[in-house]
Parts: C-alpha cells; structure tokens; sequence
C-alpha cells in the first residue's frame, strides 16, 4: 500500500485552484481504482493507521490508498480539490469546506473531551490571570478557548487574542508573548516540555470533539459500496486502538514514524469508535455553525445537515 505524505508546500500549487473546483461536476470513477483516503499524520487517525498496517482494508474488499497530510485541514483541503475521496477531520474544519464542495459525512470515527486542552506560562496558576490568548483563528482552538472564557468569566474587553499557526504556540508561551493557549495535542504536550502546564481540557468547559469520516458526493454516489466497506474497516482498527493500544502503536510507529510512547500517551486521551451521528451530536454541530457564522469564518450558518449521511453507518 503506497502511504505519501503531503507537506503544506506540496499543497499550495494543488491547491491553488480550490474556488473553481469546488463547481466542478461529479467524476467518473473507476470502480477498481484505490479509494484514495487523506488523513492527518497523528496519532488521533490511529485507526486509519492501524486498518492500513494490518490489511484490514484488504479484508473487506476494498483497495485503498491512504495518503498523510500535516493535519485534517490540508486533508480536507485535498478533498475539495479532488486529490483524495475520502478526509477525516474535526467538525469545524469540515464543515467550513462543506460550502466549497459537494461533500458528504458519513460518520464519526473519533470523539474525545481530553485530547483539547488548555496550556498555560510558567506562572498562571488560575485561568483568570489569562491576559493574552494565543488562538488558531475560526478553529476549535478559538472555539475552545470562547468557551473557556464564558464559563470562567473572562472579560472579552480584557483579553487579548493573539492569532497564530499550531506550531508556534509552545514557542510563544515558552517567551512569555501569551498567558495560554487552547489547542490539540502534541501542542499542549510541547508547551509543558518548554515549562507550561495543562489546566483545563475541552470536556472541562462544554465541548467534546468528534472527527468526521467525509466523501465527495462522486465517491459516495460511484463508490457506495467500498465507502461502506472502508467504515467496516475503520471499526475494526478502532478496536483495536481500544482495545490494544501498544498494537495501535505500533502500526502508527510503522506508518508515520510517531514513536510509540508518543503514541500510547495520545491514545489515552481519546476515543477511537466508528459510529453514527446522534441527537447530541447535532446539537453540539448547531453551536459550532454558529459560532463560524458569528466569527465571519464561514458566510451565514453552514446548513451541513443537509449534507450529513445520517444512518449511513449501520454498525
């Protein structure tokens, strides 16, 4: 199984043209071509890593060919340009691209209250002395760190948000340029190694994050069948990141090089389950549309109800 990985600069020039692709018609597809899947390239994508390391794709069927990217966001960006058929990332990051193509969720494949969580400067011992947020701008970074601010109280007159790429999160709290930072995991981890510490997690202030498993209207309308079978798959590995996380480990180590006990401690903080959307779920999604739309991040409240394959994963 060929397993690339994109970089962000690989991305730029294919990406470039993601406005006018977004119109295209539906391709043909071949039905024995691979079902080209992009996923990011932690450990949270576990049980894409594990499916593919142990040719569990293979027992249902269905060629794939898993593609890494930096993060769900270039995955997803991948998706609406037509490079992959199916991405998986978090709500907000699919849900913004639901407006630029025909695309179609067809699961939940990851939900967790701990791998989001708040870092804090050497010397913040309660939330409340937070002057300066460092944010991931319209991301459940921002999402997050709003949430914390209602339920502690934070006056948003007094808070200074410091927009800023993942990356440069542990380095801006290491030199003191922000207080704290809401983020996913290796960042808070990095942050604690370069002297913060984590006092909150998401579940902490009202928000438990899921990853969605995403098709283009053309894979799912050509591909029905293989799409199913990849989510059958996808179960199988979530077992096995549930029930043998060293394995799942393993097969990260050999398809991403992550080390293992990088692995093993992400693995704790979330859940890999393969699923389908539920009541609360939708709840939960309402509010996300429209903190986007109130953030100027999306153009009006994204209607990705109309989008969702409720019941298409029959478990």
């Amino acid at each position: 199984m060929n397993i690339p990985t994109i970089n962000r600069r690989q991305m730029l020039a294919a990406t470039a043209g993601l406005a006018s692709l977004a119109f295209a018609g539906r391709a043909a597809f071949a039905q024995s071509a691979p079902i080209r899947i992009g996923v990011g390239s932690d450990p949270v994508f576990a049980a894409f890593f594990v499916a593919a390391h142990e040719k569990l794709f293979e027992a249902e069927n269905v060629a794939v060919n898993l593609q890494t990217y930096t993060d769900g966001g270039e995955a997803m960006n991948a998706l609406v340009a037509g490079q992959v058929d199916v991405s998986c990332a978090s709500e907000p990051t699919s849900m913004i691209r639901l407006t630029r193509a025909e695309l179609r969720p067809l699961a939940v494949v990851y939900q967790s209250g701990k791998y989001i969580k708040l870092a804090v400067r050497d010397g913040i011992e309660d939330p409340k002395q937070i002057k300066k947020f460092g944010v991931v701008l319209g991301s459940i970074s921002e999402y997050s760190t709003r949430l914390a601010m209602t339920k502690l109280g934070l006056d948003e007159a007094a808070i200074e948000f410091v927009p800023s790429g993942p990356p440069e999160l542990p380095a801006l709290l290491a030199r003191g340029d922000i207080d704290a930072f809401f983020a996913w995991e290796p960042w808070p981890a990095m942050g604690v190694l370069q002297g913060g510490k984590t006092l909150m997690t998401s579940a902490e202030v009202g928000y438990v994050d899921t990853q969605w498993l995403t098709a283009s209207a053309a894979a799912l309308d050509s591909r029905r069948a293989d799409c199913e079978a990849v989510l059958r798959a996808l179960a199988k590995g979530a077992e096995v990141v549930r029930s043998d996380p060293e394995r799942a480990a393993e097969a990260v180590k050999a398809v991403t090089g992550i080390p293992t006990a990088t692995s093993l401690k992400a693995l704790g903080d979330f859940t890999a389950i393969v699923r389908d959307f539920t009541p609360d779920d939708m709840t939960s999604y309402d509010q996300i549309a429209a903190f986007l739309a109130d953030k100027k991040v999306t153009d009006g409240v994204v209607a990705y109800r109309d989008d969702m394959q409720v019941g298409f994963f029959k478990g």
